[in-house]
């Protein structure tokens, strides 16, 4: 059940051009947040001690940032990963640490996960294999997301990000590798100082094991090009051969890259859509994404905010038309 914190910032670093991390006080909603969630913040201007306010606060609706990390346990934080792009963002990026921010979430479907690991039973008992939990569906929908089923060995996961992109998979990736996945992450942007805050944050994962394999567009770090060269270079593409599950959030020409190369390959995943969202509950509606229906079938649409962000492979209609990283 979502909540709305008035959130203390404990921290507020620029991480590149234009790009900022910030982390927050937030108990309540670090304390069940689950990768690929997102929170709505409500930005407005920041009034220090000596000011008056000399119009209403601006802007109205509040602003999607997806959770990049959560630590229920020692502070009750999340992070997330913004650039400024327009009015709240540039509004935000004012905010300092001490401030107080007005934040709503955890929010929407998050990726389909392995569950916590069993407890020990007694020797009399058969151990049975962890149950894997899975998404709920668009009310008017039928149950489309497949379930995840347990491999024989060790799962190894592919995590394919591009700009902005990267943030839930951030969170992704602990959680994975904390439960004993491999997990690779293929991680696309403009230039090297927009991938320092992801891989400073991948790098200290603490558990499990975390490849990573960049790529920018201008070619000061990693691989030149985009992040879907990634699939086919080596030697990224040589730890594809094992892939159980792919992951991917960005632009949706890259997303429907990786999902026609998994799709063609068998592979199962999921993606994280990122769009405008008004209200973020499902209430509004401007979110709706049509689904893909058998020929002849009445549409049938989905809310990004409530029934998404992530949905599986094969699920949504996107569009591949090509653009940048970003």
């Amino acid at each position: 059940m979502p909540c709305i914190e008035a959130a203390n910032v404990l921290r507020h670093d620029c991480v590149g051009p234009g790009m900022y991390e910030m982390e927050i006080s937030a108990p309540a909603i670090a304390a069940i947040a689950a990768p690929g969630q997102f929170v709505h913040a409500h930005v407005r201007p920041v009034l220090r001690d000596w000011q008056q306010p000399s119009a209403p606060a601006q802007p109205l609706l509040r602003r999607p940032f997806s959770i990049s990390g959560a630590d229920s346990r020692i502070s009750g934080s999340i992070t997330f990963l913004y650039k400024v792009r327009g009015t709240g963002t540039q509004l935000l990026a004012n905010v300092r640490p001490g401030d107080r921010l007005d934040v709503m979430g955890p929010l929407g479907k998050g990726f389909t996960l392995p569950e916590p690991p069993s407890r020990p039973q007694s020797q009399s008992q058969p151990e049975s294999q962890p149950a894997l939990r899975p998404k709920s569906q668009p009310e008017s929908q039928p149950a489309l997301r497949p379930l995840r089923q347990p491999p024989a060995q060790s799962p190894h996961d592919v995590l394919v990000g591009g700009g902005l992109g990267i943030a839930p998979l951030v969170f992704l990736a602990h959680t994975l590798a904390r439960s004993d996945h491999r997990v690779t992450v293929f991680y696309g942007a403009n230039t090297a100082g927009d991938t320092q805050s992801a891989l400073r944050r991948l790098q200290v994962s603490g558990a499990g094991s975390i490849q990573v394999f960049t790529t920018t567009l201008d070619g000061s770090a990693g691989l030149t090009g985009i992040v879907t060269d990634l699939l086919t270079a080596e030697p990224s593409a040589a730890a594809l051969e094992d892939v159980d599950y792919i992951y991917t959030c960005g632009p949706e020409p890259m997303m429907a890259a990786v999902e026609q190369f998994a799709l063609a390959r068998h592979i199962p995943g999921e993606m994280s859509l990122e769009t405008a969202l008004a209200c973020g509950v499902g209430a509004c509606l401007g979110c709706a994404r049509r689904l893909r229906t058998n020929p002849g079938a009445s549409p049938v649409y989905a809310r990004v905010c409530k029934d998404g962000p992530v949905f599986s492979f094969g699920q949504v209609e996107l569009n591949p038309a090509p653009c940048g990283e970003e």
